[in-house]
């Protein structure tokens, strides 16, 4: 488990490197090139002021006018602190596998920002699988996870996030999952990508708990989105209008081997949309396909609400 783990703690130094620079030589809040200015922005939060600021502030989440909105998406790990109630469901079709027809998940989650550095979140979710040749099975289960803002800049955001997910016994899983994770935003605006941003996170997670022989114990999981937003967050019933697509992979760090080999990986590809149908209700969904082969599901279709408290 320590080489395992040191995957993404090599990861994890890399991305911290690369954003130190930029969100440590940054000392005021000039717009970016090509965005409006914001005269009441909050203060810079990065990583050379991490135990000094933010943690007496209100929570808030920056907005700069012209630029491309900061906003969670499906698949990527979200890089800023939240106040809201998300509720996300997804029917899987498994017309590849050789037991199940379809898979059904949902989650309902409530995440609060105690301030501009750290927050909580409270995840409950519920599953259950169509079999080919028995009755459903099903079964539900939780997480708990703590947020912290690394950076937050105008045009960059990054956030750091451990995830602790519980067994769901009643289909058979009975393992408890570690899950670190790196998230991170840049608005391209400035580089004449009109209000597109660009998102990216790598989570690993460590598997604990009672398992079959030789199951797997680590896998890493990344994905890298591209979001255009089309409309002002003021347009009625369709207020800052976004399409994304997200490339996410899952690579198999041990286990069982199979025809794929010992470590093997999982690529899919989702193209979404998500628009405010009011300032505080957010309207998203969109549809998976596998790009890698063999694959485990030939399409998933997914649906998700968010109900910001702000």
């Amino acid at each position: 488990m320590a080489q395992k783990m040191s995957v993404f703690v090599v990861g994890f130094c890399c991305l911290l490197f690369i954003l130190a620079g930029p969100a440590g030589a940054q000392t005021a809040d000039p717009p970016t090139q090509g965005q409006s200015p914001a005269p009441e922005q909050p203060s810079n939060l990065t990583l050379w002021n991490f135990f000094t600021e933010g943690w007496d502030q209100q929570w808030t989440h920056r907005d700069t006018p012209g630029g491309a909105p900061d906003m969670a998406l499906i698949h990527v790990t979200t890089n800023f602190l939240e106040r809201e109630f998300r509720f996300d469901s997804y029917q899987q079709q498994n017309l590849s596998s050789d037991s199940n027809k379809a898979t059904y998940f949902t989650d309902a989650l409530v995440a609060y920002g105690i301030n501009r550095r750290f927050m909580l979140e409270v995840v409950s979710n519920y599953e259950w699988k169509d079999p080919k040749a028995s009755d459903n099975i099903n079964g539900s289960g939780g997480a708990l996870v703590g947020r912290f803002q690394l950076v937050d800049i105008p045009g960059s955001s990054y956030a750091f996030q451990v995830k602790v997910s519980s067994p769901n016994v009643g289909i058979g899983n009975q393992q408890t999952t570690f899950s670190p994770s790196i998230a991170g935003w840049q608005d391209l605006t400035g580089l004449g990508l009109k209000r597109v941003g660009l998102y990216y996170s790598l989570t690993e997670d460590t598997y604990a708990g009672p398992a079959a022989a030789g199951s797997k114990r680590n896998d890493l999981l990344y994905d890298v989105s591209l979001a255009k937003t089309w409309t002002e967050k003021t347009t009625p019933l369709f207020g800052n209008f976004t399409t994304f697509v997200e490339l996410y992979s899952t690579t198999n760090l041990d286990g069982p081997s199979s025809d794929r080999g010992l470590s093997y990986s999982e690529v899919n590809v989702t193209p979404a949309f998500r628009f405010d149908l009011t300032h505080n209700n957010t309207l998203m969904g969109g549809i998976d396909f596998p790009v890698s082969s063999p694959h485990d599901f030939t399409k998933t279709f997914r649906l998700t609400y968010i109900y910001r408290f702000e």
